[in-house]
């Protein structure tokens, strides 16, 4: 007669903990590391896009000490970070270069890489020209579907 393992042996009693221990160990394998230096995010890129659609000061330059706050965070962690400020609506006060109060701002951070665009539909809507905007801010047809197609192609969105 053949010998079966006793179920409440060492065998039995171990086995459910160890399969759990195996199933555990294997979903943590494949979790991504967050936060981490040299962890599963170094090198790779970071891309999201910054939706302003709003006129306050203050709000405006809170959501440009945001995009700062990322780029740091990137760099401390060996990320290199594309980031698109889509300004439309009443938000295009932030690149009207007679109407904002955050000009120094919005130049240091395009010397960092940063892209600032404006939304052709609210230009012409207020009649605001290419000449108007500030140097080196750049235009797209529609502000809306400007972060729309960019969150399609894979940048985060972030509305500060």
């Amino acid at each position: 007669m053949a010998s079966r393992p006793d179920r409440d042996g060492r065998l039995g009693r171990w086995l459910p903990a160890g399969v759990l221990l195996g199933v555990l160990a294997a979903m943590l394998a494949f979790l991504p590391a967050r936060g981490v230096v040299g962890g599963s995010q170094a090198g790779r890129d970071l891309k999201a896009v910054i939706h302003i659609n709003f006129s306050q000061t203050t709000h405006q330059s809170q959501g440009l000490k945001n995009v700062e706050n990322i780029l740091k965070a990137a760099a401390d962690q060996g990320i290199r970070a594309e980031i698109e400020v889509v300004c439309h609506a009443d938000g295009i006060r932030l690149v009207y270069r007679n109407k904002t109060e955050l000009a120094p701002e919005v130049t240091a951070l395009m010397a960092q890489g940063v892209r600032f665009v404006a939304c052709q539909n609210t230009m012409r809507q207020r009649s605001i020209t290419e000449a108007d905007l500030l140097p080196n801010v750049g235009t797209v047809p529609s502000g809306a579907f400007e972060v729309v197609r960019k969150q399609q192609e894979g940048f985060a969105y972030f509305k500060p």
